[in-house]
């Protein structure tokens, strides 16, 4: 098994309503590492991870990540791209595995998105 890099963007609630609003192209991105047989299945998976987290973002299973069209994408290089600071707080999964989707979205945004979503998966 080796262990890939997936970073996938999406636009958050207010950005939405924003982007709207002034014509904006405002997003932002979320990355985890995914243990998988091949960089194709880790970009699959990562797909799955991602559908839930903005599912869960909006408090919404209608919401849909993939009909928003965000880019998503296995970076090959992510040693020269990104710290070891910024790498050792990217959580990691195994194929098939959800990360902590409430927790990492607690993490980056605090307990107003939390009580505002009210993040249920």
């Amino acid at each position: 098994m080796n262990k890939y890099l997936y970073i996938f963007g999406y636009e958050t609630p207010a950005q939405r309503e924003n982007n709207a609003a002034y014509e904006w192209d405002d997003e932002d991105s979320e990355a985890l590492f995914i243990t998988a047989e091949n960089a194709e299945k880790a970009l699959e998976w990562g797909h799955a991870v991602a559908k839930r987290f903005v599912s869960a973002l909006f408090n919404d299973r209608d919401t849909s990540w993939t009909q928003s069209h965000f880019a998503a994408w296995i970076d090959h290089d992510y040693a020269s791209n990104f710290s070891r600071e910024q790498l050792k707080a990217v959580p990691t999964v195994k194929y098939g595995e959800y990360p902590d989707i409430v927790g990492m979205i607690r993490s980056k945004y605090g307990e107003t998105v939390a009580t505002v979503t009210g993040l249920s998966i």
